[in-house]
């Protein structure tokens, strides 16, 4: 109604707050003290009427070097199994690739401090290696070093055949039984949801062709590996 003036402050207090986002941590503390990196990518796309961005990305990415910001640290269930021995299997997608950099780091120090740490094996996937192998050189050279056991890459659109992670995963089926199964191991993926489900039925088949489990029992095997916290999700 053209009679209705509400206060600027009434519709303010109409307005939802804005939903805190959530990165990982992509480094060490060890490695890095006194600092956090994160990993994140600026979000756009097109609407009819021009071009957005994404709220929290566009923020970030206009920040200059020494702006303040406020941030809060929250509690994480990508953390690394108890024994530094214990194997680490680890699948990221995309920025889902942040804690696993954080892994790598901190058994990387550990290393350095004389401790003998466990097997990694990393599988990561994007869609172009020239433009999204985010902290490829990294790997590669941890690779190299030894500590980094196993690096699988999953570049989609690289070659006319789509490949994935879980491509790659079942054709290591018996190092994941191996891994998880025989070793105590723990498992890590994170990125989209949308793999979630094919990632599962690479394990199904890595523990029914290499662990000895039965079809009808592999569910409940991965079901005792989460409860475990052997088994870890970070979708979104």
């Amino acid at each position: 109604f053209a009679s209705a003036r509400p206060p600027i402050t009434h519709l303010v207090d109409l307005i939802a707050p804005i939903k805190p986002r959530h990165y990982s941590i992509a480094s060490s503390a060890r490695m890095h003290p006194g600092s956090v990196h994160l990993c994140v990518v600026t979000v756009h796309w097109p609407t009819s009427r021009g071009p957005r961005a994404g709220q929290c990305t566009r923020f970030l990415d206009a920040l200059n070097i020494g702006d303040a910001v406020t941030v809060s640290v929250k509690p994480s269930v990508m953390k690394l199994p108890p024994l530094d021995a214990q194997p680490v299997i680890m699948a990221g997608l995309g920025t889902g690739m942040a804690p696993f950099r954080a892994f790598i780091e901190e058994r990387a120090m550990r290393k350095l401090e004389g401790v003998n740490v466990g097997p990694m094996t990393l599988y990561f996937g994007s869609r172009h290696r020239a433009m999204e192998y985010l902290y490829g050189e990294e790997f590669e050279a941890y690779h190299a070093d030894g500590l980094l056991t196993n690096l699988r890459l999953a570049f989609s659109r690289d070659q006319k055949d789509k490949v994935y992670i879980q491509h790659k995963m079942r054709d290591d089926a018996e190092l994941l039984a191996d891994g998880l199964l025989a070793n105590d191991g723990c498992f890590y993926l994170c990125g989209p949801t949308w793999p979630a489900s094919d990632v599962k039925d690479a394990m199904v088949h890595a523990f029914t062709s290499h662990g000895g489990v039965k079809p009808t029992e592999a569910s409940k095997v991965i079901e005792e590996l989460k409860e475990s916290d052997r088994y870890i999700l970070e979708v979104y």
